[in-house]
């Protein structure tokens, strides 16, 4: 049976993934009533899996992987799981502007971040809520779900045996704004404190009584390596850059420090956001739960 070792078109892959479907079935002498009934679902559903009409649930590609007992079903990696996976990636690769897809490859790789953030919460630091609270809803869905994904992926730069160490300033408006409700951000500003308080992190909040040029020219984040140079990458609307040019990541270098040194201190900043989340509970009626311990 093939198998899918790199991303491609997804448009290819439902293809594949429906055609290989209809291959099997029809080499065990399965009707789509028997299949549907097998694995509870119905005929059509099955029908519009095999004409490509349908995003393919993980779960499915699983059950049929047991059902049909392709190599590799034992080990969740079956034949219908590897498709899978590579349709996945293939669409998060298509959701993501080609920019940022060759910086989240250098991102896992980083020792070191340096980020400032004038608008939002970064996508490092985001909850699912807030990442789908900030999207155009008006795009696919499956589009939708694949930065989704990406974003928290990426989250699992913080859990590395050898995690990162990561210093974000955070301009007042990201907690200001309010991505998705009182709800939404009560639970992100829980997740921000969360973070802050891991050893390897630092969260600090510039207030908007302290007026630093360097954060009200926009947001940058830089990239520290073991071996090479620093990485500075920017991105504002559809537009982002990437660079490695030793005159622009010292002046991004020296940009960060001086708005690290005029944000509040890391004492300071968690109070800070321990009172804004204090502002969206009493604007949910008190319905979500307190503040992180």
């Amino acid at each position: 049976m093939t198998r899918p070792d790199h991303d491609t078109d997804p448009d290819v892959l439902r293809t594949h993934f429906g055609a290989e479907l209809r291959r099997l079935r029809q080499r065990a002498n399965l009707s789509m009533n028997h299949l549907a009934k097998a694995l509870g679902c119905t005929p059509q559903w099955v029908c519009q899996l095999e004409q490509s009409d349908k995003p393919v649930p993980e779960q499915v590609a699983l059950d049929l992987d047991t059902y049909f007992k392709t190599d590799g079903w034992e080990e969740d990696d079956g034949h219908f799981r590897r498709i899978h996976t590579a349709l996945r990636r293939a669409g998060q690769r298509r959701a993501l502007r080609p920019s940022f897809d060759n910086y989240r490859v250098r991102e896992a790789k980083a020792i070191g971040i340096r980020c400032v953030a004038a608008q939002i919460v970064p996508g490092l630091l985001q909850t699912e809520a807030y990442a789908r609270g900030i999207m155009d809803e008006s795009e696919p869905a499956e589009t939708l779900d694949a930065r989704v994904a990406v974003r928290i992926e990426r989250q699992a730069i913080f859990k590395r045996a050898k995690p990162l160490e990561a210093l974000f300033v955070l301009d007042e408006s990201t907690l200001r704004r309010p991505v998705g409700g009182p709800v939404v951000m009560a639970a992100q500003i829980d997740h921000l404190i969360s973070m802050a308080r891991l050893p390897n992190v630092r969260i600090l909040i510039m207030p908007f009584t302290r007026v630093t040029p360097a954060v009200l020219a926009g947001g940058f984040i830089v990239l520290s390596f073991e071996k090479g140079p620093d990485l500075i990458y920017v991105e504002s609307g559809a537009i982002s850059s990437m660079t490695e040019k030793r005159d622009e990541t010292f002046t991004a270098g020296v940009h960060f420090n001086t708005v690290m040194g005029e944000a509040l201190s890391r004492g300071e900043s968690i109070e800070f956001m321990s009172r804004a989340r204090e502002v969206y509970t009493r604007e949910s009626g008190g319905s979500v739960g307190s503040v992180v311990a």
